[in-house]
């Protein structure tokens, strides 16, 4: 099943309470105008091993449209996972 970027963001947006904006002690979420987004998942409300079952889970059998899902920074805070266009291959 292929979804769009903005199905991936509304997707992962149920499935973590996320505040758009700054917000202090909060899993946050910063959308862009192309339907990519960055989602600030706190680590106090999710550990990064639940966040990666949730979307393994959710992303099996699915794909994004020219968009991918990653995850990256380990930080003490929060776990960055990200909404984001494909990089083109090169030849």
């Amino acid at each position: 099943m292929k979804i769009t970027r903005r199905e991936a963001i509304d997707a992962i947006k149920g499935m973590f309470e996320t505040n758009t904006g700054e917000a202090d002690n909060a899993s946050m979420l910063t959308e862009n105008e192309n339907d990519t987004a960055t989602f600030m998942l706190d680590k106090r409300k999710y550990e990064r091993y639940e966040i990666i079952d949730k979307l393994s889970k959710f992303f099996d059998g699915v794909s994004i449209i020219d968009g991918q899902c990653r995850i990256d920074r380990i930080t003490f805070v929060f776990t960055n996972v990200y909404i984001e266009e494909r990089p083109s291959k090169r030849d």
